[in-house]
Order: structure tokens, then sequence, then C-alpha cells
């Protein structure tokens, strides 16, 4: 879920206004762009007419954003040049329109070089690159054509400039200190071997490798120590990354934002101070994680803000994260909300600081036959949330999960307006409230339920510590410890290349054939240690 700090209710286009709303309004509204040290994150945003762009100043030192029209600017709303760190300002969009923005100390007040950015408001034509290469159609095979890195370019963003859709990019092995930026679609980047094949932020730079895109794959390599995302795509239609790893970046290992026909496979996010993985802002995302692993986040294994319609989350392992394992959640500043229709089945979930699963004003997900154990609140909680507007957690599907030795629940659900859920076939020692699973059964007659309020007040304490001040954000996630080698991509090198074309579509699953998982060795001996 978004990291949230100081906030200025206040605008410099129109007002701000509070107000409810009705259960399944999509109030497309609101997004979020990052004031890291040196870039906006993401550089163009797209809100409808009434929107808001929420700046969040998540680096080191002072930013601001003042549009190259003049018409609005950071400054209106603070009252001064700079947004500091640890700020969120709110600017409201109430004229259509493309609005080019730039930082003062940081980019050109033309808005064309270093820290800039576009905002486009309602339904505006706007391509952003008008290079010939990055208006190219995507294509569905490869052009058979390997562009060779470093032995015939020297950087892998020279090559990606110098590709073309259906290329391949093959890196190879070494440490790679560069922030690569792909705008042609249907490109392959890979790297020779995932471990050893390493683009290295040192800390300074942004984004391991930002996508724009369409139909971009990235293979077989791992992206460290950049100060936001480790695999970024943005505003895209069809992207993987498979095989690939990121850790210790300053945000989100990889994350996945207005994008849609997604498939994150067999890939590792580790050492995030939000989330390992992020899906957010889509709707039908028509998006699959797989066989993925997220953890030793400060955040979460996964957190997903609005991603909704087609979403699997499955056959994956979430385990000694500081926040829940897998949570998806509501706000009103990403597009598309609530939280709505994702599959959650056949995951690990172990030894989570927080609950094993939460949904935060989540509705119509369906949880099924995972193994989570030792988490250290609850279990599986459903709670309602709130933002702008309140969203409860509605007609969710809790069946079939393995649940031990959680810290304060097994099963929980909390909040006003909490209703139409169902609970049944699990395995599990407390709910809170009590008989959660007898009064709440997937089949037959159902009996209302209160709420727990303790868990709800705990959730609501619990979201306002994102609003905390903080003048410098921790960098613990600067030091977590590295993951031991990870597996390649078959056939390495020479795997065939395959532009991610719809590979939703492509990629077919069957949930009822998504069995319980085991748990692994060490936690059955753990278990018999403690029967002694």
């Amino acid at each position: 879920m978004p990291r949230m700090v100081t906030l200025l209710f206040a605008t410099a286009i129109g007002s701000l206004a509070l107000a409810g709303c009705s259960r399944g309004q999509d109030l497309s509204d609101s997004s979020f762009v990052t004031m890291a040290d040196n870039t906006f994150s993401p550089v163009l945003m797209k809100v409808p007419v009434g929107g808001h762009v929420h700046f969040r100043n998540l680096g080191g030192i002072i930013h601001s954003a003042i549009s190259v029209d003049t018409s609005w600017s950071t400054a209106g709303v603070t009252g001064r040049r700079d947004v500091r760190v640890g700020e969120w300002v709110d600017i409201k969009f109430d004229k259509p329109g493309v609005y080019h923005y730039y930082c003062p100390f940081h980019g050109t007040a033309d808005g064309t070089k270093g820290m800039v950015g576009t905002v486009v408001v309602g339904n505006v034509d706007y391509r952003p690159n008008a290079s010939a290469a990055a208006n190219r159609e995507a294509v569905a095979t490869a052009s058979g054509r390997t562009l060779a890195v470093p032995g015939t370019y020297a950087t892998i963003q020279t090559a990606v400039d110098a590709a073309a859709p259906g290329d391949l990019v093959l890196v190879d092995r070494g440490v790679y200190h560069e922030e690569v930026v792909i705008t042609t679609p249907s490109v392959t980047l890979r790297g020779v071997d995932r471990n050893e094949t390493i683009l290295d932020g040192e800390y300074t730079r942004a984004n391991g490798v930002t996508v724009f895109g369409n139909a971009v794959a990235i293979e077989n390599l791992t992206a460290r120590n950049y100060t936001l995302n480790g695999f970024f795509w943005t505003g895209v239609k069809g992207y993987r990354g498979s095989y690939i790893t990121a850790i210790n970046n300053g945000d989100y290992g990889l994350y996945a934002f207005d994008s849609y026909d997604g498939l994150l496979d067999h890939s590792l996010g580790a050492g995030s101070p939000d989330a390992g993985f992020y899906v957010g802002g889509c709707y039908p995302c028509r998006t699959i994680l797989d066989s993925v692993i997220g953890e030793h986040n400060l955040g979460n294994g996964y957190s997903g803000t609005n991603s909704s319609g087609s979403l699997y989350i499955i056959n994956s392992i979430w385990r000694n994260n500081e926040g829940p394992g897998i949570a998806p959640n509501t706000f009103d500043v990403e597009p598309h909300p609530p939280q709505r229709e994702n599959v959650i089945v056949g995951n690990l979930v172990l030894d989570n600081g927080g609950s094993g699963i939460a949904v935060t004003g989540g509705s119509r997900n369906l949880i099924a036959r995972n193994y989570i154990r030792g988490s250290q609140t609850n279990g599986i909680h459903l709670y309602t949330t709130k933002d702008r507007h309140v969203y409860p957690s509605t007609d969710n599907v809790v069946r079939d999960n393995v649940i031990l030795e959680s810290g304060r629940t097994d099963l929980a659900l909390s909040g006003l307006g909490s209703q139409g859920n169902c609970f049944s076939g699990n395995r599990y020692r407390t709910t809170v409230p009590w008989g959660l699973e007898l009064l709440q059964p997937c089949r037959g007659l159902r009996f209302p339920v209160v709420g727990d309020p303790a868990a709800y007040f705990a959730s609501v304490a619990g979201r306002a510590a994102f609003f905390r001040p903080r003048e410098k954000f921790d960098d613990s996630w600067k030091h977590w410890a590295k993951p031991e080698p990870q597996p390649q991509l078959p056939g390495g090198a020479d795997a065939p290349v395959r532009p991610a074309v719809d590979p939703f579509a492509g990629y077919p699953i069957n949930v009822d054939a998504i069995r319980l998982p085991s748990p692994p060795r060490t936690v059955i001996a753990a278990a018999k240690n403690r029967g002694r």
C-alpha cells in the first residue's frame, strides 16, 4: 500500500471535497507522484477532469513541482518554494489539458531536461514519446536480432535505444551502474546469469529499469540498491518479468502501475521499505503473479492498491515481511477504487510481522487453499478502511485455508459495513468475533455478526501511522542481507524470445487444480520440536 506522510489538504486549483461514496463506485480521481532525488515517478500521470495528483517527497533533499505554463505549483500550496522531505502536497486539476512541469532545483524551466514530468488531464490525445522508435507498434514474434552488452554496445541503455520491436538485448555477467528506460515496444531485456548480471543503483539512481513501451519482457537479471524501484512498468499494455530479482531498493522491488495484461513469475522481491511486489491502479488488471517470493521487506510482501479484476496471486511464498504477507487494499489516492476481484490461492504465507493476508476495504476476493503460519497479528483479516471515502470489505470468500499459530487470532473481521463475507472449510483455532465461520458460512444460512472493534481501531491507528511526519525516512533497507542465489531462466541466454503481447491470455490457469501447498521442512521440524 502506498506510503503516506504529512498531509497538506489544500489545493492550488479548486478545493478538496470530503464526502462519502456508494459501494462499488469507481472514483478514479487521484494518483501519487513520488519526488525522488532527481526524478519524478511516474513521469507521466493521467487523471480525469477534477482529479488530484499527490506529490510526495520521498527523497533525501528538498524538491518542488512547477507547471511550465505557470498555471499551478506546489509552492501555491505550501507557501514556500520547496516541498520538504516527508511532505505530501495535493494538487487538483479542473481543466483538461497536458501540463508539463519541472523541479526548479533539478530540472529545466521548459520541462525538457532533468527532473521533469507531465500530467494529462481528461480525455486528451497525448503521445508522450515523439520518437519513431517509441511509437512503433508491439509485435508478438521475435525479430531474431540480438544486441549484445557489452560486446557490441557499451551500456544497456545504448543497446535498448538501438533496439527495434522483437529484438533481444542480451546482457553479459557484470555489474552495471546505470538506470535503464525502455520506450520501444516488444523488447526483451535478458541477462546471461540472473545472479551475476546486476544493475546497481549505488543508492543514487531512482529506478533500475523503467518501462514505458508495451509488451516489454525483462528476464534473468538482478536490480539492487536503487532509491525507488528495481523494475517499474507504468502505463503499459502487456508486460512480463520472469526470473528476475529485486533487492534492497528504496520503495518497491517489482512495481506495475496503471499497467495491464501482465505476468510476474519466478521472481524475487526483497528488502524494500514498502513491498517486494506491487500492482496498483488497474481494472481489470488481467495480471498474474505465479511462483514468486516476497520476503524480508520492511512493509509487505505484496501490496495492491485498487488492483482489481482478473488478478491472480498463486503458488507463491510470502515470508518474514515486517507487515502483511499479502495486502490487497483500497485508497482514494490511486485510480480505480475500491479494490476487488482478486484470486489468492495456493500460497505459503509464513512468519509475517502483520497479518498473513490482510484485505483492506476490498470486495469479491477469493482467498482459498493458502497455508498461513506464524502471523504476528491475524492469519486472515478483512476490514474497513477510510480515506476520502469509507470502504468496507464485502462479499469476500475465505475457504479451505490452513491458518496456524497467529499472534492474535486466525480469522478476523472488523469495521462497519464489512458484510456479505463467508468463511468455510478453514483449519484454524480462533476467530474474532467468535464463531465467525459458524455464523458466516459459504453455504447455508448466514447470521449477522458485529465486527471486531479492537481490530478496527487498530487498523485506523495503523493507517494514521502512514501520515506521520518524518524528517528522514529509515534507510535500513540499504543493509538487508542478500538472498541465496536464485534459479535461472530455463534455457538461459538461449531461451526462446517471447515479447509480452498479452501474456495473461497465453498463461492458462486452472484455479480448481491449485492445491494447498505443503509447509516447508523447516516449519514441520519446528512444529515437532515444540511438541516435545
